[in-house]
């Protein structure tokens, strides 16, 4: 009762100031890390290849988020959607959430980006300096901050003050304009992964967000956005895949000088033969991935890296078969997880998605339900 009447107010005050003048500054509100419930691995792995058509919206593990009519979706776990976010004078094109769904920052077709916290009802106006295009933006988890990025580099944007500085400019090229494109935040926002696009390389970096330094991780190619993951606030998961070869995954111990521990390797067995994409990391510096078959010997599809280096595939069919028995065309790389890995949405051309629940076994392609949806993210139950 009292998260649907908060529900109203918030959305009675969206209708009335969203996207005016933004809030003035209120005292932080104390901000808690949000806990990850551990998933156990389920023996009915690999899950089969073929997804049903529900009638009617089935029951979710986690909440899940997307967008459709230029509005903010939230379909909460064991229930059914409605919308989060709306404006009155434009359509609601990209979004980020927190994983506990409180803190919700969108950019309009307009081009106007701001925040809303669902809890507090504190709003924020994000207006750069010089009132230039929006590139870029990334909600820290614990939606304390908010990065930005635009013609003239990377902003800080404190939540919910508005408050506004600086964080780097945008380097010098012989590529040509460069721009920063911020990514994941650390859990305790100290850190800051960006790509740097400089003509069709993305070179992912690690920024302090403190201090302003940063280091490049990766080197990106031929369009390839180099991805990494966060295992805690100061290890992170990379690959030493590049430019669509093969390679392993690593993870990393962060530290202030240039030499980093590396604490676990994917299995010998897969050494130099994986290509992945769509990472999520979960508790216990396990990892949920989708991996591309470049012909290397590790099939497509998603899988699971667990804390003993064991890797499980999760769903590995060439095809994955709606109710007519055709293949759903989904794309593996397209994969978003719920923060547990309890949950899973693939994505791919004309609409389609399908949706996974690990622990159900359950496929559900949601191409009807879901028509005129887009960019999905999941947040808790």
């Amino acid at each position: 009762m009292q998260l649907s009447l908060n529900r109203r107010l918030l959305y009675a005050v969206i209708v009335a100031v969203l996207l005016g003048s933004a809030c003035t500054a209120t005292p932080t509100p104390e901000v808690t890390p949000t806990e990850v419930p551990v998933l156990p691995l389920p023996e009915h792995l690999p899950l089969e290849g073929r997804a049903i058509q529900p009638a009617t919206w089935p029951d979710l593990p986690a909440d899940l988020f997307f967008l459709r009519d230029g509005q903010l979706w939230r379909w909460p776990a064991g229930g059914e959607p409605e919308v989060l976010v709306k404006v009155l004078d434009s359509e609601i094109t990209d979004y980020r959430v927190t994983p506990d769904g409180e803190t919700v920052a969108y950019l309009t077709r307009a081009g106007k980006l701001g925040t809303v916290n669902r809890k507090t009802g504190d709003q924020v106006r994000v207006t750069l300096p010089h009132r230039l295009a929006y590139v870029g933006f990334s909600l820290a988890p614990n939606g304390a901050a908010l990065s930005v990025s635009d013609a003239e580099g990377l902003w800080w944007v404190a939540l919910p003050s508005g408050e506004t500085e600086p964080l780097l400019g945008n380097p010098e090229s012989a590529s040509g304009t460069t721009m920063w494109l911020p990514e994941g935040w650390s859990a305790d926002g100290r850190w800051l992964l960006a790509n740097l696009k400089a003509g069709d390389n993305y070179a992912l970096y690690l920024i302090d967000v403190q201090s302003g330094r940063f280091r490049k991780l990766q080197e990106g190619c031929l369009g390839e956005v180099p991805q990494a993951a966060w295992s805690s606030a100061d290890r992170l998961w990379l690959s030493t895949s590049e430019c669509g070869a093969g390679g392993e995954l690593v993870l990393t111990e962060i530290a202030s000088g240039a030499d980093w521990s590396v604490l676990r390797h994917s299995p010998q067995s897969v050494a130099g033969k994986l290509t992945p994409f769509g990472w999520m990391a979960m508790p216990g510096d396990r990892l949920a991935f989708a991996n591309y078959d470049v012909g290397l010997g590790v099939a497509a599809g998603l899988y699971f890296l667990e804390a003993d280096d064991t890797l499980v595939p999760l769903l590995t069919a060439s095809c994955i078969a709606g109710d007519d028995g055709s293949c759903i065309p989904v794309e593996w790389g397209l994969v978003t997880w719920s923060a547990d890995a309890s949950a899973f949405a693939l994505t791919g051309v004309n609409g389609a998605v399908v949706l996974g629940a690990v622990q159900e076994g359950a496929l559900w392609d949601m191409r009807v339900l879901l028509k005129g949806a887009s960019r999905y993210q999941w947040g808790l139950r």
